[in-house]
């Protein structure tokens, strides 16, 4: 069975493939549906990407919220507010805090804007094929699934302030339930014909593993997605996917 981790690079996406408990291969993509089209057969798919979007309301994300107060500062700020559907057709940053602004009398941030193409095409595709991909690809955050495989601890370094201890950080975290993982990390990096970064293989590996046998059963935040909220009115699930570690 399958189990796929897929993060957002520079120049497309990063996947990372379990074959059960174990490092199948990890590939570039230009776009979410090369990347079904390789692994429609996976029993799961996580990726760092919003799934459910509001429409006309700032109302963060009952995910975003659990997902920000599990972390704890700092490390809460890496879960970004995500934008009203609306915004995902915008052209330039100024229109997009327009139409948000319009929408929800709230702002956007520029971090936000920078991934929205990320949000639209994984939002554009999910609506399209909702009926073949519901319960397979699921959003995840790497933060989220770090915190759970440490023991519900967040990670101390943070990736852009003190990017070398944070890599080594994650890496060692990742080691206690895959003891093989750094020459995995090590090949797959060599081989990627990609812009991407380190830490986008790491995210994508700690995805695909939070996915896989090697973690207990994954759970979602929070527990019951839409009680008390009216969720993404075109129906897409809003959850935020994590599992902890069965060793």
């Amino acid at each position: 069975m399958k189990y796929v981790g897929v993060d957002g690079c520079r120049d497309g996406w990063i996947a990372v493939e379990y074959e059960e408990t174990a490092f199948h291969g990890a590939g570039h993509y230009d776009d979410i549906e090369a990347i079904w089209d390789a692994h429609d057969d996976a029993k799961l798919i996580l990726i760092d990407v919003p799934i459910g979007l509001r429409e006309t309301d700032n109302t963060p994300r009952p995910c975003d919220a659990a997902a920000r107060r599990v972390l704890e500062s700092p490390r809460s700020s890496s879960v970004f507010p995500t934008p009203v559907r609306a915004v995902l057709e915008a052209e330039s940053y100024e229109e997009a805090r327009r139409i948000q602004e319009n929408k929800t009398g709230g702002s956007l941030g520029a971090q936000t804007w920078g991934i929205s193409n990320k949000i639209r095409e994984l939002d554009e595709f999910m609506l399209s094929n909702q009926s073949e991909v519901k319960g397979t690809i699921r959003e995840s955050h790497p933060e989220v699934c770090f915190w759970a495989l440490n023991d519900r601890q967040s990670t101390r370094y943070s990736k852009t302030g003190v990017p070398v201890a944070a890599f080594w950080e994650r890496v060692e975290i990742l080691e206690r339930v895959d003891g093989g993982i750094l020459g995995d990390i090590r090949s797959a990096g060599k081989e990627l014909k990609s812009k991407a970064k380190n830490d986008d293989l790491v995210d994508a590996f700690v995805l695909a593993i939070t996915g896989s046998p090697l973690t207990h059963s994954v759970k979602s935040l929070p527990r019951n997605p839409s009680e008390n909220d009216d969720g993404d009115p075109k129906g897409l699930p809003m959850e935020m996917i994590y599992a902890e570690s069965s060793k």
